[in-house]
């Protein structure tokens, strides 16, 4: 007869989010809690009578019956924290690296065995990530110590160089000082990018939307890659500002695109670069330690090459790597790459499979705080602080300094999605929310939905062209405190501005 402890017990193993099997002296399971029927692919109670061997992979079990034999002699509890890491096999022949945990109990009938597993996969990944992060810092450390001291030896060849070709005369001892001082040019070349990995300038790091860039290369790159290969564009209008210098970025675009087309070869083949806003869940910022919830810019480059081995993989941004032949390639592109972004406070993603192609994703966070405060520029500190949201780069800037002339500050941006953002960061400076009604992926109506649900006392200003197809009964449910019709002068902005910040009697 079952007693209320055994219930208990029963409820309490079954819902443990850890793995637990409960051995006998034979070595057979007699109970598997659901979450180690998950981890290792079995449906209920499949395991039991089994012998726990039928977990082990083969090249460990000839071994195993005798390791279990002589714990249950000398049976000792082994705490979590002090498991080894084993690997485990799963119903469909997979293994997975777990640690266990080993707690003997003393019954009637002998010596049984509480084992507890943690599917450590998890762990593992990060562990390689953060291994692949100190050995390229690493690296990057040597490189910029080499390419200082190179530098050094450059400027002396070219110096020296220079000195001799001011007294030669002879045409082909110039030429060959000629030759001398374009191999020293291609070596400078080199220590630049080494440096952009060991150390990325800091400079021209302003706040930069990435379209105009990544488009100029696009198109400077359609004329210089065979004709086989297509180049797709595109880009996303809600693409956040990021902090970073406008020519890395094309640097970086150049390399990846380079890279894909040399990948396709004299295929015909394709090649999509996209440009477009992201932001991480949980899980990716899990897998992606480097990473921080937040808006990101991400810029993608896809082929249709040949792709690469997981070997190639591991090793692709570590500097002069390269599986290109002698005098095809230095091996610093992907090297160069990893530093500009990882200075600009990104990461990169690499995927890519043999005979599939290969894509490439650069993160830039965005600098939403840092253009809202670079828009700040009033003395008045006790000034409202109005956040201005218009698609038009040109009539968001114009609006900005017609208010900011009237004494307010201003936070201005021309994507709704990078403003609801700084929204999000800070509701409770704002006094005024101003906002356009037709904007791209999010309209006047659920920006003002957005910042409500955030902070619902705030004051909406909503500015359109089409006022009188706005429905009353709308503009009431979104919270919108005013009207404000397109055209209008900048006199009429800013009395509806002070009339919605003015102190309420």
């Amino acid at each position: 007869m079952k007693t209320p402890s055994a219930d208990l017990f029963k409820l309490a193993f079954d819902s443990s989010p850890t793995g637990k099997l409960v051995i006998d002296h034979s070595g057979a399971i007699v109970l598997a809690n659901r979450e180690a029927e998950r981890l290792f692919g079995y449906g209920p109670d499949e395991l039991l009578g089994q012998s726990v061997e039928v977990l082990v992979p083969e090249r460990f079990r000839w071994g195993h019956s005798g390791v279990r034999r002589a714990f249950q002699a000398a049976p000792q509890s082994r705490r979590m924290g002090a498991g080894r890491d084993l690997f485990g096999l799963r119903k469909d022949g997979t293994e997975l690296p777990i640690e266990i945990g080993l707690n003997p109990v003393h019954t009637p009938d002998g010596v049984i065995i509480l084992t507890t597993i943690v599917d450590i996969s998890e762990r593992r990944t990060l562990e390689a990530q953060l291994r692949q992060a100190q050995k390229l810092e690493a690296i990057g450390t040597l490189a910029g110590g080499i390419a200082h001291d190179f530098n050094n030896l450059l400027r002396s060849i070219i110096g020296y160089s220079e000195l001799v070709t001011s007294v030669v005369t002879d045409p082909q001892a110039l030429a060959d000082l000629e030759q001398v001082r374009v191999a020293a040019a291609r070596g400078q070349e080199l220590v630049l990018r080494m440096l952009a990995f060991s150390r990325p300038s800091d400079s021209a790091r302003l706040a930069v939307a990435l379209h105009r860039p990544t488009l100029e290369a696009v198109d400077l790159l359609r004329s210089t890659i065979p004709s086989l290969i297509e180049i797709r564009y595109r880009h996303d209008a809600e693409v956040p500002p990021v902090r970073v210098d406008p020519t890395q970025v094309q640097q970086v675009l150049m390399n990846l695109v380079t890279n894909g087309a040399q990948a396709i070869g004299d295929a015909t083949g394709s090649i999509e670069v996209a440009l477009t806003a992201f932001r991480p869940d949980d899980a990716f910022v899990q897998a992606h330690p480097l990473m921080s919830k937040g808006l990101y810019a991400r810029l993608s480059v896809i082929d249709s090459g040949h792709g690469m081995s997981d070997e190639v993989q591991q090793h692709a941004f570590e500097p002069f790597f390269t599986t290109k032949p002698v005098g095809k390639g230095t091996g610093l592109g992907l090297s160069m790459v990893h530093g500009i972004v990882q200075g600009a406070g990104g990461c990169v993603d690499l995927q890519s499979r043999l005979g599939e192609g290969t894509r490439v994703d650069v993160y830039l966070p965005a600098a939403a705080s840092e253009v809202a405060q670079h828009a700040l520029d009033v003395p008045d500190e006790s000034a409202p602080l109005i956040l201005f949201v218009d698609d038009e780069e040109a009539i968001s800037d114009l609006s900005r300094r017609q208010l900011v002339s009237a004494g307010f500050r201003v936070a201005a941006f021309s994507a709704s999605l990078t403003a609801l953002e700084e929204f999000r960061r800070r509701p409770d400076s704002f006094s005024l929310v101003v906002t356009d009604n037709t904007m791209p992926k999010m309209s006047g109506l659920q920006f003002a939905q957005e910042v409500r649900s955030l902070r619902p006392d705030i004051p909406i200003l909503l500015v359109s062209g089409l006022v009188d197809t706005l429905a009353p009964d709308v503009i009431y449910q979104k919270g919108i405190a005013g009207l404000l019709r397109k055209p209008h002068t900048g006199a009429q902005l800013v009395a509806a501005a002070r009339a919605l910040t003015a102190p309420r009697g």
